[in-house]
């Protein structure tokens, strides 16, 4: 198993790297996004510390972690500590309710205090629900605006 794992960072580091490259003369910037390994499982970016750790190995400006609030939530938890902590990788934003990735209207997040996070340390990029609806999505968007 091992020997697959090397394999399997060996192809990730040759994927971004070409990545960073085919993108750098554009502007564009690359995201990595761990997932949980409930919804995608055997995936092989699998936390933050992983994601960072590439991150810091490819040592490109315009490689950057995709943060998905659902996804950290589930994996490692402690949000408000690992936006802050990664705030200087983080790319882009994206959230939804946990367990069920529904609308960010319940769950187990206080998307509050995870706004009022983000908005303390300074990012201004916007923000993106990513989440299974219930209903008409322009129903269950409604309730994003109570924390704008």
């Amino acid at each position: 198993m091992p020997e697959r794992i090397e394999e399997a960072c060996a192809a990730i580091d040759e994927a971004v790297d070409y990545a960073r490259g085919a993108a750098a003369p554009y502007g564009i910037n690359i995201l990595i996004e761990p997932l949980n390994s409930y919804d995608a499982p055997g995936y092989f970016l699998a936390s933050t510390g992983q994601a960072r750790d590439i991150i810091n190995e490819v040592e490109a400006d315009n490689i950057l972690l995709m943060f998905d609030c659902y996804h950290v939530q589930l994996i490692e938890r402690d949000l408000s500590h690992r936006i802050t902590n990664l705030m200087p990788v983080i790319g882009h934003i994206q959230f939804a309710s946990v367990p069920d990735r529904g609308a960010p209207d319940h769950g187990e997040i206080d998307l509050a205090h995870v706004f009022n996070v983000i908005s303390e340390l300074g990012y201004l990029a916007p923000l993106a629900a990513e989440y299974k609806p219930v209903g008409p999505t322009i129903d269950t968007l409604s309730q994003i605006s109570k924390y704008a």
